[in-house]
């Protein structure tokens, strides 16, 4: 028997201070309320993985609990650059057919650059993957979380996006 996610949600947060350790943290703290042992795992949504709110996936999780995700991270101190960090989900109506996760970590600039590279590569992922050429009818899904913040200087900065399993 596997560890197979029937459940995911997404978060994402934004954090700034003079530690880079301190600025993860608080974009973290920024993203949900985790009290939980982060451990990143790759790309697939299994097929059968519901996709729910992350205040319900939240609900569902212990403190403390070893928990899997799929995170994209940035962090920056140079002043004027953006941390950028996002995870895309694509997800096709045919039933039984796994999904694609893709991180963006870079410097878009905001949420909507940040947000379409992450789709973009969700999809091309996917694509190259199973084989095929998604047309726009054939998803059922494709969504992601983002997080952007410009460094204004005095410190770090920090972006995380994830997408959270729940066994």
């Amino acid at each position: 028997m596997g560890l197979v996610p029937r459940f995911a949600f997404f978060a994402a947060g934004v954090g700034a201070h003079k530690d880079r350790l301190q600025a993860f943290d608080t974009a973290l703290l920024a993203a949900g309320k985790f009290a939980h042992n982060l451990v990143t795992v790759s790309s697939i949504l299994p097929a059968k993985c519901e996709i729910i709110a992350a205040e319900e996936g939240f609900a569902m999780l212990e403190e403390g609990e070893i928990t899997f995700c799929v995170m994209a991270r940035e962090d920056t101190d140079i002043k004027g650059r953006y941390a950028s960090a996002s995870v895309g989900v694509v997800k096709v109506k045919k039933r039984g057919v796994i999904g694609y996760l893709s991180e963006y970590h870079g410097d878009a600039r905001g949420n909507a650059e940040t947000a379409f590279e992450a789709k973009r590569m969700a999809i091309e992922m996917f694509q190259t993957k199973m084989g095929v050429e998604l047309a726009e009818d054939d998803l059922e899904r494709l969504e992601g979380a983002t997080a952007s913040i410009r460094n204004d200087g005095g410190g770090w900065v920090s972006a995380v996006a994830l997408c959270v399993f729940v066994l």
